[in-house]
């Protein structure tokens, strides 16, 4: 499962970096379109956010030409060099092109705009589509809970909730969590323990990249409703802005036998809804695991289904200093 945001954005920057590969060929609007491909990373707030986490690089027109192959420094800061040479074209026009092109070589300026896309653009590219899918990886990961939750684990889940009283909404968070780290991911922690107290992995959050999702529970019987789901929403921001990460999971355990309707500025047919902050992006994911009074296929034909409405752009606001 690949979310409909992670499938359109590949889609968007697989056809602008054509353009670019295009206007190659031409020989025409190659500053445009290379600046087209600029805006839309850095317009966009999940792709502008894996930028800005790239270390401080600045790449070096000095460097002559038979030692540009030796020049990168690998990893994350060869993708930070080649965006800094992208971004200096965008601001600095075709001066800067022709500083590439003399750097980089070409019998004429058709295949000099190769290199120079081949080298910069091309990586950034795969860079960002890369990113997105690990993304997408982490969503399927908790759309792969939801449906065992609801499909097989419905009334057991329940019957832990309330068997632990007060510690209900700890035991879905540590059936979720146990679910993740079976399905390897290696710290799925918001508040990281151990069986001997705080597990000290809050360094490991910054190179491991974990999902950190954050656990509420909705029970009107108990007065967990919006309110939870909001003090959630504000969890998953502050551990987003804490550590740096672009992105933050709320899970919503559903009690109620009225489903949830998270209701945002996207399209209602994407899932997950989601919201856009700051640069980061916030997905809700509901778990209705509610006790049904008929089964599905017995439920009154023709009548109207009771929906728990969330707005999540309300949410939003509450959230605002």
């Amino acid at each position: 499962m690949i979310s409909v945001y992670t499938e359109r954005y590949e889609s968007r920057l697989a056809q602008l970096l054509s353009e670019v590969q295009v206007s190659c060929e031409l020989g025409l609007d190659y500053l445009d379109r290379l600046c087209a491909f600029k805006q839309f990373c850095d317009q966009t707030p999940t792709l502008a956010h894996m930028l800005r986490q790239l270390p401080s690089v600045s790449y070096d027109y000095e460097v002559d030409r038979s030692d540009v192959p030796d020049m990168w420094p690998g990893g994350q800061a060869s993708y930070a060099m080649r965006w800094d040479a992208i971004t200096k074209c965008a601001n600095e026009g075709s001066a800067a092109v022709d500083l590439l092109w003399q750097q980089l070589g070409g019998r004429n300026r058709g295949q000099a705009l190769r290199r120079i896309t081949d080298i910069f653009v091309v990586p950034i590219f795969h860079f960002l589509v890369d990113q997105l899918y690990l993304s997408s990886a982490a969503l399927y990961t908790l759309l792969r809970y939801k449906r065992w939750a609801e499909w097989f684990e419905a009334s057991r889940l329940r019957e832990l909730y309330e068997d632990r009283g007060n510690g209900g909404e700890a035991a879905l968070d540590e059936s979720l969590r146990r679910f993740l780290f079976e399905s390897g991911i290696d710290y799925p922690f918001s508040q990281p323990t151990s069986p001997r107290g705080r597990a000290d992995v809050v360094a490991g959050l910054e190179t491991d990249d974990p999902l950190v999702p954050e656990i509420k529970v909705w029970d009107s019987a108990k007065g967990y409703k919006l309110n939870r789901v909001r003090d959630g929403l504000r969890q998953v921001m502050d551990y987003a802005t804490k550590y740096g990460k672009d992105r933050g999971y709320l899970v919503v355990f559903n009690l109620d036998r009225r489903p949830l309707s998270f209701i945002g500025p996207v399209d209602h047919s994407e899932w997950p809804p989601h919201i856009d902050r700051g640069g980061r992006t916030f997905f809700f994911v509901d778990v209705h695991i509610a006790e049904q009074e008929k089964p599905i296929s017995q439920q009154d034909k023709g009548r109207p289904v009771g929906v728990n409405e969330i707005r999540l752009m309300d949410l939003l606001e509450s959230n605002t200093p």
